[in-house]
């Protein structure tokens, strides 16, 4: 008892006298364990024990492609293209098989069609082992995530209330527990965007450039992973922007030590061109495989690299940031990019070449799947169509219009009321900060529509709201110290954790069969046909 208690009193939060520190029970350790010991809970309960084909959609086809990698053969499934899920999955399979816990880890190790037991025991357990490393993923997420908020805020609470939050936000909680391609660019793209606002706020460091580079690296990943990432990738100027401050003295004023990083900078970049040339050359030629659009990739990609160009000059020139300093981090954000490109050597597939780099083309092509009004009509019918996505995110905002399984938009009320203190207050970059992430987030979420904005779709901005609302409470001290902040945050913890839990606990009572594979997976060339199906 004396060795349990000593363990709870190191996890107790030594101060609970203000009523939002009262939010938070333990220490920042005591608050990360209860997050990760929550989404395990839960995973456990809903999510775990699925039946392989519960949620198909993607389960199916990461473990399909990961089978036919482990083989070797090449990979067949290239709509986001995946790339990474399906690579990481097919080396955990193999590390689980040498440990002797998964015994099928290839194609051609499958039973054969006619032994259904034996088939369906295969391809349960490959799901499962999936699903474990869908939960690594998201606690990984987490815990950068946290991590990276504490250093923006410089609050370990409000960081500790975040991460909690995004454990159980409404995209998170069905990405833990499947297998989806935007858990890991979600994860990838978000801790590279706070490590951009953390670099922006402390100034002039001679490691900054490093820092932009490290970021831009992983954001290529993310974008290899799901090229929905290219609409955030599009807004990072805007998002970046409100976040640099004052000038100071610092490593880049001197010529003798600034010229030699600038080259270093320079040369990684040179080099690591040079060795994706070959991927570029490669994804900017179609050759017929996606459909063209008016303005080619070659040109809307020049038009981007422009964009992120300028976002950075201005950013130079808004905060005075030293010419030297702002060349080294171009040079270290082209390095940071054809270095994350250089992972699609490890299993070469021209197929996500392409995509990659026409990842336009291909989202018209899918998004026409679902509503045939995107492949032609006039300019005022495609403004009448985005009139009415907007219209859809309006209504599911307001959760009583049209409800949804998000809880963080509860948190997106208090952001705008929050915002709305803010600017009576006169903080203005602070509006702008917080103007920045949300307009993100409902513009990103506006595009979703098209594809129905799927619960899925959640964690590519929740998290946005999540940053927003720490910057509120870190900004507006006062609001720490209001009467009703423990009531509303009390019900907001509970909002996330009874919204975010229904759906998955939905799926448990789901009544479809095993036959649902049938009319949509029918298509895995290289098994010989489902058990279930005739």
């Amino acid at each position: 008892m004396t060795f349990a208690h000593r363990i709870l009193q190191a996890l107790r939060n030594p101060d609970t006298s203000q009523p939002f520190a009262r939010l938070v029970p333990f220490s920042w350790s005591g608050e990360l364990l209860t997050a990760l010991g929550g989404m395990l809970i839960s995973f456990l309960i809903a999510g775990f024990w699925y039946p392989y084909w519960r949620i198909a959609d993607m389960d199916f086809w990461i473990v399909y492609n990961a089978f036919l990698l482990n083989v070797p053969l090449p990979q067949e499934y290239f709509d986001h293209p995946g790339y990474l899920s399906i690579l990481l999955l097919s080396y955990w399979l193999r590390a689980l098989h040498g440990l002797g816990i998964v015994h099928v880890v290839s194609l051609n190790a499958l039973p054969p069609a006619n032994d259904a037991l034996g088939f369906a025991h295969a391809w349960t357990v490959a799901t499962q082992a999936g699903r474990v490393l869908s939960l690594l993923f998201a606690m990984g997420f987490v815990l950068a995530f946290s991590y990276l908020l504490r250093a923006l805020v410089r609050d370990w609470r409000i960081a500790a209330v975040g991460g909690f939050l995004l454990a159980f936000s409404g995209g998170m909680a069905m990405q833990m527990r499947i297998m989806r391609t935007e858990l890991l660019a979600a994860g990838f793209f978000m801790s590279a965007l706070l490590l951009l606002c953390i670099v922006a706020t402390y100034g002039q460091r001679w490691w900054r450039p490093a820092v932009i580079g490290l970021a831009s690296l992983l954001i290529t990943l993310a974008f290899m992973n799901k090229i929905q990432i290219i609409f955030l990738i599009c807004a990072l100027p805007v998002v970046a922007l409100p976040f640099g401050v004052a000038p100071q003295p610092g490593f880049w004023d001197a010529p003798r030590r600034a010229w030699p990083a600038l080259a270093v900078s320079a040369a990684v970049a040179l080099i690591a061109a040079y060795l994706a040339k070959d991927i570029v050359l490669a994804g900017l030629s179609n050759g017929g495989m996606v459909p063209a659009l008016v303005v080619s990739a070659p040109v809307y990609w020049t038009v981007i690299a422009l964009w992120l160009g300028l976002g950075m000059a201005a950013y130079a020139v808004i905060w005075r940031v030293e010419a030297m300093e702002t060349l080294t981090a171009m040079f270290a954000v082209i390095a940071g990019c054809m270095i994350g490109l250089l992972a699609l050597y490890a299993r070469y597939q021209p197929g996500d070449v392409l995509i990659v780099f026409h990842p336009f083309e291909q989202m018209l092509q899918f998004a026409q799947g679902g509503d045939s009004r995107l492949a032609g009509g006039s300019i005022a019918q495609h403004l009448a169509m985005l009139s009415q996505w907007a219209g859809g995110v309006i209504m599911r905002r307001s959760f009583i219009l049209e409800s949804s399984p998000r809880p963080t938009i509860f948190l997106e009320w208090f952001v705008i009321a929050a915002t709305v203190i803010a600017i009576r207050r006169r903080k203005w970059r602070l509006v702008l900060q917080v103007a920045a992430l949300m307009l993100t987030d409902w513009g990103i979420d506006t595009l979703g529509m098209a594809r129905g904005l799927k619960q899925e779709y959640f964690i590519l901005t929740d998290p946005l709201a999540i940053i927003a609302a720490a910057l509120l409470i870190a900004k507006l001290t006062d609001l720490q110290r209001n009467r009703l902040t423990y009531p509303l945050g009390v019900a907001l913890v509970a909002a996330h954790i009874l919204v975010s839990q229904a759906e998955p606990v939905k799926h448990i009572f789901k009544t479809d069969g095993n036959d649902v594979l049938c009319g949509l997976y029918h298509n895995a060339q290289k098994v010989e046909r489902l058990p279930v199906c005739k």
